[in-house]
This record gives C-alpha cells, sequence and structure tokens, in this order.
C-alpha cells in the first residue's frame, strides 16, 4: 500500500470498508454487495493518473475507482473527491464522479452505472436504466436466493453503520459534481480532468503541442520542463498520460519522473513506476 497512498494514511471511510471485508471473511460477498472490490495495492493502468490513490475496481475492462489528490494538495482523503478510470476509453478514460467517498458509496448503492457509462441526458439515463432492468428480469441468469441474501444483508449493514448523506438525484450530482471541478480548474487538460494548481502571478499557460499518433521532441519537451510554470508542467503530466504508455518510450519516461522528483512528487513518481 505505501506506493500507492505515499503519504497519506487510510482515511476513516476507508478503514471502515476494509472492516467490513475483513467482518464478511470473503472478498466476494463484499463484491456482490457493493458491486466493486477494494483495491489497495498496485492496480493501475498507464493512463491512471499519476496523483490518484486506487481503492477499488469493479472487475471488468479494468474499470476502476479512486481519490484524486491533485498532485498531493488534498489536505486528506476523507474529503477526497473521487475519479473513476475507465482505461479501455482512451478518448476519457478519467472522470470525476462524486465530491468524497461517503458520497460516491450513497451513489453506488442503486446508481453504480453513472460511474462509467456517458448519457446524453437524465431522459436518456433513466430510459436506459429501466430498460437494463427489463432485459435483467428476463436473463435466464438470475442471481441465487442466497447471493441475494447476502446482497441485502452488506447494504443493511452499510446503511446501519456509514451514515451515508442522502441524494435526491444521482444523475443531477454526477453532473453537478463534474461542473463544480470544471469551476475550480485553472489549466484545462485534454482528458478533462483539468489541473487546480493556479498560476503565479505573471505566469502564463502555454500548453505543450502533444499528439497520440506522433513522438514528442523530446529535447523541447526537456526545454519546457525546465521553464514552465509549476502548473504547466502538471498539465504536461496528465496530457502525456492519455496520450503515451511512458513505460514504452524510455527517455520521455526518464524525463517526466526526473521532473516530478525535481518539483517534489516523489509519491507521483512513485506510482508511475509501479503502474501496469
Amino acid at each position: 500500500m505505501d506506493s500507492n497512498f505515499g503519504k497519506y494514511v487510510v482515511p476513516p471511510t476507508l478503514q471502515r470498508l476494509i472492516d467490513l471485508q475483513n467482518d464478511l471473511g470473503d472478498t466476494e460477498d463484499f463484491f456482490k454487495g457493493l458491486d466493486f472490490y477494494l483495491s489497495l495495492e498496485n492496480f493501475r493502468y498507464f493512463n491512471t493518473p499519476s496523483d490518484v490513490i486506487v481503492f477499488g475496481n469493479i472487475g471488468a475492462d479494468g474499470i476502476h475507482y479512486g481519490f484524486l489528490t491533485d498532485y498531493g494538495s488534498v489536505t486528506e482523503l476523507e474529503v477526497a473527491p473521487i475519479v473513476c478510470v475507465s482505461p479501455m476509453d482512451f478518448d476519457t478514460p478519467i472522470r470525476i464522479v462524486a465530491r468524497n467517498l461517503r458520497e460516491f458509496l450513497r451513489v453506488n448503492l442503486t446508481d453504480s452505472a453513472l460511474f462509467y457509462n456517458h448519457f446524453s441526458s437524465a431522459e436518456k439515463y433513466l430510459e436506459t436504466k429501466e430498460r437494463w432492468t427489463t432485459e435483467e428480469a428476463n436473463s435466464p441468469y438470475q442471481p441465487t436466493e442466497n447471493e441475494k441474501q447476502v446482497r441485502e444483508r452488506v447494504q443493511r449493514l452499510l446503511l446501519e453503520n456509514f451514515q451515508l448523506p442522502h441524494i435526491d438525484n444521482p444523475y443531477r450530482y454526477v453532473q453537478d459534481v463534474g461542473l463544480a471541478r470544471q469551476r475550480n480548474v485553472c489549466i484545462q487538460t485534454m482528458d478533462g480532468l483539468g489541473v487546480t494548481e493556479p498560476l503565479l502571478q505573471h505566469e502564463k499557460h502555454s500548453p505543450f503541442p502533444l499528439h497520440r499518433d506522433t513522438d514528442p521532441d523530446l529535447k523541447l519537451l526537456q526545454e519546457y520542463v525546465n521553464s514552465a510554470p509549476f502548473a504547466s508542467r502538471l498539465a504536461l503530466f496528465r496530457d502525456l498520460q492519455l496520450n503515451y504508455i511512458l513505460q514504452d518510450n524510455h527517455e520521455l519516461y526518464k524525463i517526466v519522473i526526473d521532473t516530478m522528483n525535481n518539483m517534489g512528487l516523489t509519491d507521483e513518481a512513485s506510482r508511475l513506476s509501479n503502474e501496469l
């Protein structure tokens, strides 16, 4: 867990989830109740942002959840926003889905599909959800009575012991979380996540030109990281992870790791070193 959590301690709500899984004595029972597995070690893909601390995965398509630390600026993980990473969605793999873990758990109980699917409107989501419910009811692959009982038990324990907040409209909630994020972004990035680190007075952001079909000019890239504002370099890290598998280009990877370490982003550099 050290390379994943870095300087952060396990937050209280996550510790209670760990305790719940230990009490159940079965990771599959935990999954049946919450629709995700706890992943506290080294569950990362090349496009998992280096400032995301992963805590869970859904067991399909590599989709996973994590705390967004905004390059270590979040004071504690209990209040960190939650992101969903869909690594096979190469154009937009990262999405903020909740303000914190407790609110994430509330939406997850009934509307987890909102985290890793995109819907054009609330009406479209409700239509799709109704269709899924019908298809599930007519499917020959129905959960067993034991599986139903396990799910009900785990969800009851969650509601009784976690004091989850009430959320009236999960669809609107997830949309509002995304809009709120954009209001706090100082520099936009290609993945839509953005950077919240402000530019200093008189600093100006000029993005480094990147395209996934063309290798970056490493000499120009080195010059950029030597001179660009701190916030601009953070934006560059996001754009690089979206467009390139850093470990496949040793020189590019070294520039990124060295720059992160020089900027004091040792946790982020360590996570990149431990990606799949």
